[in-house]
């Protein structure tokens, strides 16, 4: 991303699909800016890696999805077989900590099985599988690949909401991903700021016109059909906010989180408030 005299700015998008490509990309300067989950962006930074988080744009969009209409609660899912993507993940760490709060241990009152999508989509579709915890636009991709052999997907459990139940905050949501700047002195504030209200317009508009933005999507990001990002948005919250914004609001939710979760998996602590770009 650069600046020109226009103070306008120029983008080029990298497709990334796995952390490890996003690591090479960021220790090796290739990129400014990333979208990255939350974890991601804490573990890094923790590395001493020069990054700061300049806002949230998704908030928690897992789902657990199943053919059967039998689970309706997390506890439901005691003695059930279901499907995680991303072992260590913030799929699976949140999944996990929503089980122990409901009094169910993931080790031994339920089956975790980690199964990468295409091979959960599959398995969903056959009905091989019953359950699987998956974001969007995933969720969606599964649910109609699955119609097209006549199996009915839903989203059962809505993670999120499950998330105000165990903490009493019925506003309470989860950060799941969003975007950090390398070296944001060098890039400087203005480019920042008008990539926040670029982002931010370009969001409402997603929002606001499914149809028209599945092509694009897919046109930049292949393995991601139209149809399934059109029918994804209505279960995305893709709501960006300046990260400086929330702060006390992300540090909360990964207090609550670090109950349960590994310290290694977030990145051993809490970031400082450095981490939190200031527009």
């Amino acid at each position: 991303m650069a600046e020109n005299p226009a103070d306008d700015l120029t983008l080029e998008i990298k497709p990334w699909q796995k952390g490890d490509q996003l690591l090479a990309m960021i220790t090796s300067n290739e990129v400014n800016m990333s979208a990255t989950p939350i974890t991601n962006a804490f573990m890094l930074y923790n590395k001493g890696i020069d990054i700061q988080l300049v806002n949230v744009a998704v908030w928690g969009m897992l789902y657990v999805l199943s053919p059967e209409d039998s689970v309706q609660s997390v506890a439901d899912l005691k003695g059930k077989q279901v499907s995680v993507t991303g072992q260590g993940g913030i799929h699976d760490l949140v999944f996990r900590h929503l089980l122990i709060q409901n009094g169910v241990d993931p080790d031994k009152d339920l089956e975790i099985i980690y199964l990468d999508l295409p091979e959960a989509s599959a398995k969903l579709a056959t009905g091989e599988l019953k359950y699987a915890v998956l974001n969007e636009p995933n969720s969606s991709m599964a649910t109609l690949n699955a119609r097209k052999g006549g199996v009915e997907l839903k989203r059962v459990l809505d993670l999120q909401e499950e998330w105000q139940k165990v903490t009493g905050q019925e506003k309470a949501r989860i950060p799941q991903a969003g975007f950090v700047v390398l070296n944001s002195e060098q890039l400087g504030k203005n480019a920042v700021a008008k990539f926040q209200e670029r982002f931010s317009a370009a969001t409402e508009w997603v929002n606001n016109n499914p149809a028209e933005a599945g092509p694009i999507v897919e046109k930049h990001f292949e393995w991601m059909k139209a149809p399934a990002v059109e029918q994804s948005l209505q279960y995305a919250r893709l709501n960006p906010e300046w990260a400086a914004d929330c702060q006390e609001e992300i540090e909360a939710f990964f207090t609550e989180l670090s109950k349960t979760a590994p310290p290694e998996a977030l990145g051993g602590k809490l970031p400082d408030a450095e981490f939190y770009f200031q527009p």
